[in-house]
């Protein structure tokens, strides 16, 4: 992926990462709007390539109801993994049983665009 320094653009919303982890209160917002802008960056890094248009001509889709299901179900488990071990320690480790949802999408011999440098 062409390094931007911009914030990814979310694929999923707090309403939709709330009613995955099965949480109701305002309180943790914030938080967990937060760990989805970090695992749709996770999911930029491991696909080399944004998920949502910003910069990189080879993103994966202009707007996020274009985005596949495979990739926001990533974002959501990653979501609640981060929610849930939100202490780490040398005791926790990630499920990873969705590590490979985003397999088809990964751009392994990536050319990069003149213009998008």
């Amino acid at each position: 992926m062409i390094w931007t320094q911009t914030e990814p653009t979310a694929p999923v919303t707090v309403a939709e990462a709330k009613a995955h982890l099965r949480i109701d209160a305002e309180d943790e917002d914030t938080l967990i709007a937060t760990f989805i802008i970090t695992a749709t960056a996770m999911a930029e890094q491991i696909m080399n390539r944004e998920v949502i248009f910003r910069n990189d001509s080879q993103a994966l889709a202009e707007e996020a109801s274009k985005v596949p299901q495979a990739v926001k179900h990533f974002v959501l488990c990653l979501t609640g993994d981060y929610f849930a071990h939100r202490e780490l320690t040398d005791k926790t480790g990630y499920a990873k049983f969705y590590q490979h949802l985003l397999d088809p999408y990964i751009l392994y011999n990536r050319q990069i665009d003149e213009e998008s440098v």
